[in-house]
C-alpha cells in the first residue's frame, strides 16, 4: 500500500505503538499496515497518524480486553496449580476465570458447554482446529467435549496473549501451535479439519472490506464455524443479527454452499461446509 509519508514517518507511527502500554504487545505485521493506512488517510500528519492507528486498533483489538494489560503470569500460575491438584473442576474454575478476562468469550461463558455440545453434535470428530483471531477461546478446549487426539492451533495478532495461550496449552497437556498472525496481511491456507473464526469477520470487514470472505475462502477446512456478535460490547443489539445474518446468508446462496444456523444469547453461529474443498495439502 502507498501512503502519504515517508519510511520514517511508518517507524515514527510504529514507535510510537511500540512505547503503548495498550497496544504495544500488537503485532509488528498489524501495527505496520494500520500504521500505513493510518498515513495515507492523515495525509502524512504524524501525530494524526497515531492517533488514528490507536483508534483502529481499539476498534478490532483494545475495546475487547480491560484497561489495563491482563496478568498473564498469575493467570498462568493459578492454571498451574489447579492442574497439579487433579481436580478437573478447579482446572475449569481456573480456565472460566481467565476466559473472562475477554470480553467475547466472557460474554460465551454462561453457555460454553451448550454452545460446543450444539456444534460438535453436528460435526465429525476433528483431528485438527485452526482458531482465528483466537483471543482466549483455545482455553476452552475441555468444554469441546472431544474424544481423543486434537491438535489445536491457534493464532492471534496480540504476542503476549499468543505466549499465554502457547503456555496454557501446554499446561493443559493439548497438542497445538500457536503464532503470531494477520489475517489481512499473512495468508493462511495449511489444512485443518475445522476451523473457527469467532466473531473476526466483522473486524476484518471494518478494517478491509471484503476481507472476511477473502479469509474464508482461503481457509483449507471442510467446515467452518463463522460467528458474529448480536449485541454491541454495550450489550444493544443495534439491529445487529438482522444486518449479519442477510450479508452473510447472501454469500452463502452466492456460493452454495450448505450451512446451518444456530443462536446463543448474543451470538450468532454458522456452521459452514465447503463442498468444494479440494482435501489436504
Amino acid at each position: 500500500m502507498t501512503y502519504a509519508g515517508t519510511e520514517e514517518d511508518l517507524r515514527s507511527v510504529q514507535d510510537a505503538l511500540a512505547r503503548s502500554r495498550r497496544y504495544a504487545a500488537v503485532g509488528p505485521v498489524t501495527v505496520r499496515r494500520m500504521a500505513a493506512r493510518a498515513l495515507l488517510s492523515a495525509q502524512g500528519n504524524v501525530p494524526e497518524a497515531i492517533k488514528r492507528t490507536k483508534r483502529g486498533l481499539h476498534e478490532i483489538y483494545g475495546a475487547y480486553l480491560p484497561g489495563s494489560p491482563p496478568h498473564y503470569e498469575r493467570m498462568l500460575g493459578e492454571l498451574r496449580a489447579a492442574r497439579d491438584t487433579g481436580d478437573e473442576q478447579a482446572v475449569r474454575d481456573a480456565l472460566s476465570s481467565a476466559l473472562a478476562v475477554h470480553a467475547s468469550t466472557r460474554e460465551r461463558l454462561p453457555h460454553l458447554e451448550a454452545f460446543y455440545a450444539e456444534i460438535f453434535s453436528r460435526l465429525d470428530r476433528p483431528a485438527s482446529i485452526r482458531d482465528l483471531a483466537c483471543g482466549f477461546n483455545p482455553l476452552a478446549q475441555p468444554w469441546m467435549g472431544l474424544a481423543g487426539p486434537v491438535t489445536y492451533l491457534a493464532s492471534d495478532i496480540d504476542t503476549r496473549l499468543a505466549g499465554f495461550i502457547d503456555q496454557a496449552l501446554t499446561a493443559l497437556g493439548i497438542a497445538h501451535r500457536v503464532e503470531v498472525t494477520d489475517l489481512i496481511g499473512q495468508v493462511v491456507t495449511e489444512h485443518a479439519d475445522l476451523t473457527l473464526l469467532m466473531k473476526t469477520v466483522p473486524c476484518l470487514e471494518r478494517q478491509q472490506p471484503g476481507a472476511g470472505w477473502d479469509l474464508i475462502e482461503a481457509v483449507n477446512s471442510p467446515a467452518l464455524v463463522v460467528t458474529f456478535p448480536t449485541r454491541s460490547l454495550g450489550h444493544r443489539p443495534k439491529g445487529m443479527f438482522q444486518t449479519y445474518s442477510a450479508a452473510f446468508e447472501a454469500q452463502l446462496i452466492q456460493r452454495a454452499w450448505p450451512a446451518e444456523r444456530l443462536e446463543i444469547p448474543g451470538e450468532l453461529i454458522y456452521l459452514v461446509r465447503k463442498p468444494d474443498h479440494g482435501g489436504k495439502q
